[in-house]
């Protein structure tokens, strides 16, 4: 198997040359690729949940499927497919708690009449 320059182990390739290289920080939020850009989960509190590509170099992030995500990723794959899901999961606990709240503040007003 192949070494990035830093020495980690290369998994995966994509389209582009990309491979997944490894996952950045204690709790990851990011999977570097083998090119130095970077993958992450832009999440809900951003206004849309969506893939992210970041090169550094350029300054600036571009929008990706979850398939591409996922492909990018190579052997880190599941890595994707947890995040995803975990976002989805925790978008459906707020929306459940918002429909509480509202009904809620329904009831009080109604009380108010």
């Amino acid at each position: 198997m192949e070494a990035d320059v830093r020495g980690h182990e290369v998994r995966g390739i994509d389209h582009e040359g990309a491979r997944g290289a490894w996952l950045r920080g204690e709790a990851p939020q990011e999977l570097v690729l083998s090119d130095g850009t970077r993958l992450w989960l832009e999440p809900a509190e951003q206004g849309r949940v969506e893939w992210r590509r970041r090169d550094e170099l350029e300054g600036r992030a571009r929008r990706r499927s979850t398939g591409e995500a996922s492909e990018l990723a190579g052997d880190f794959a599941g890595y994707v497919t947890v995040r995803t899901r975990s976002e989805a999961a925790w978008l459906r606990v707020i929306a459940d708690w918002c429909t509480t709240e509202a009904g809620r503040l329904e009831r009080e007003l109604a009380a108010t009449r």
